[in-house]
């Protein structure tokens, strides 16, 4: 039967009134599976494949959709009373699919005869058990603020509904969330200087590599600060407040940094109150302390952030570095780009900065720019050019020994530019015994006693260092 809906016939006070419910409604209707689902395989100690799961409500929706039937929704409760029932497995699922068809044919015929009294009862003991779970068995499982949102949520469900204990529940959430990110996580993971945490650079002319190695003009001048987690307004103070605080007691000491490089490679996002944060800290730790900033994002797609930090902080720069990939860089690379830039880098009484996107290529920019303000005569010959050796094989495929032996000793020519001859080489080859290393197989360890010298000639090798932070950083592969 059609009939015309009269608008004027609409009490519209009644629809104001139901919008928090239908909303209320809509709501739990798109996360009840992401919630109920996990909870439920909480309580009953099984392990649950979410995707499979969504895959199964979508399929669901959809057919019931089609054919006008109602939304698929998992109730935790009732499931609840079915898992402890002894309900489970494919046989249990079929026989109450078998029934459900059954009692929404037959089901308001059978109904008259099932007393009021036991649905009430079957009511209430859910209500106790899930009451007894949620606030009893959960006491000394969470922290105090966790617990007090369980027990506020409980409150405002008892006192003013469902409805709002969603609300009460995404604003515990919310609180809770924002609380233990500021208090349980220091936004600064580490510090360390750079000469516990050097670059992949190995190839530094003698002059270079003493200007590196020195205390009052080397590595020791470079500063590396790993931040983590999530930078926002509510700790953003308190990492400003950890930086200069660092960087004031190092003041006067031997290991005052000249450089300091802000790795955010752990960093997981930043809002726009803290990026505007660091944009100012550039210029605010130059002023105090004199220093340059180097920033590394820890990503080719730059800072985890929407507001342009990297623009930002290469303000001043009018050539921005390019960024190297480790895996694929030669060594003209390192000594036609990077120490060029590190020459003109500007004195330490010019606040530009530089971005890179990982933290090896910073520090090979920050070792360049000392070697350029100790000495800027060796920045383009700071480095020993090597002689491609392997190419000089025919056959790249298979080696022989004698091939392998030509190709030793025109690496260790590499490593000894000098007045010495190829019969010098062959002698210092021959103290070498040939070596067969597989995948996975471990050469030292850090910490490790030196004992001897390995000269690869053929494979890669990964080289991880643990630094002071604690975290591991690939050097060279």
């Amino acid at each position: 039967i059609w009939r015309t809906v009269h608008f004027s016939m609409i009490s519209w006070k009644v629809v104001v009134q139901a919008i928090p419910t239908v909303a209320a409604l809509v709501a739990f209707s798109l996360i009840h599976a992401p919630i109920n689902i996990p909870a439920f395989a909480v309580s009953t100690n099984v392990e649950c494949d979410m995707n499979t799961e969504l895959k199964a409500h979508g399929y669901s929706n959809m057919l019931a959709g089609c054919f006008g039937g109602l939304q698929n929704y998992m109730s935790y409760t009732q499931s609840v009373l079915y898992a402890k029932s002894g309900g489970g497995g494919k046989h249990s699922s079929l026989a109450i699919v078998l029934m459900t068809a059954a009692l929404f044919v037959y089901g308001p015929m059978i109904s008259s005869f099932i007393p009021r009294c036991m649905a009430g009862t079957l009511l209430l003991h859910i209500g106790i058990d899930l009451f007894l779970e949620g606030v009893y068995d959960s006491f000394n499982k969470f922290d105090n603020l966790e617990y007090s949102g369980i027990w506020f949520i409980t409150i405002v469900m008892a006192t003013k509904g469902m409805s709002a204990a969603l609300v009460a529940g995404v604003i515990s959430a919310l609180s809770t969330y924002a609380v233990q990110s500021m208090t349980h996580i220091n936004p600064i993971r580490g510090s360390m200087s750079a000469a516990t945490l050097r670059s992949s650079v190995f190839n530094r002319s003698p002059e270079a590599s003493a200007i590196l190695d020195h205390n009052s003009t080397g590595r020791s001048k470079i500063l590396v600060i790993q931040m983590q987690g999530h930078l926002f307004f509510g700790n953003v103070a308190l990492f400003t407040d950890r930086i200069k605080e660092l960087l004031a007691e190092k003041q006067g000491s031997s290991d005052c940094p000249w450089i300091v490089i802000m790795d955010f490679t752990l960093v997981m996002g930043l809002d726009s109150s803290a990026a505007h944060s660091i944009g100012k800290l550039k210029q605010t730790l130059h002023q105090m302390f004199r220093i340059k900033i180097v920033f590394v994002t820890g990503s080719s797609t730059g800072f985890p952030c929407e507001y342009a930090l990297r623009k930002e902080l290469e303000s001043s720069v009018e050539n921005v570095e390019p960024s190297f990939d480790q895996k694929d860089r030669s060594t003209s690379d390192e000594s036609t780009v990077l120490l060029p830039l590190a020459a003109n880098f500007g004195s330490r009484n010019n606040p530009d900065g530089r971005v890179f996107d990982c933290l090896d290529s910073a520090l090979r920019f920050c070792e360049g720019t000392l070697i350029a303000w100790k000495d800027p005569t060796i920045v383009n010959n700071g480095e020993i050019k090597f002689v491609d050796v392997a190419s000089s094989i025919s056959n790249a495929g298979e080696w022989s020994l004698a091939d392998e032996q030509k190709i030793a000793v025109g690496y260790l020519a590499n490593l000894c530019q000098g007045e010495e001859s190829d019969d010098d080489m062959k002698e210092l080859f021959s103290f070498f015994d040939r070596e067969v290393y597989f995948e996975s197989d471990v050469l030292w360890k850090q910490g490790d006693k030196s004992n001897c010298t390995k000269l690869l000639i053929r494979g890669n090798l990964l080289s991880l260092l643990e630094n002071e932070a604690g975290s591991t950083e690939p050097i060279q592969s």
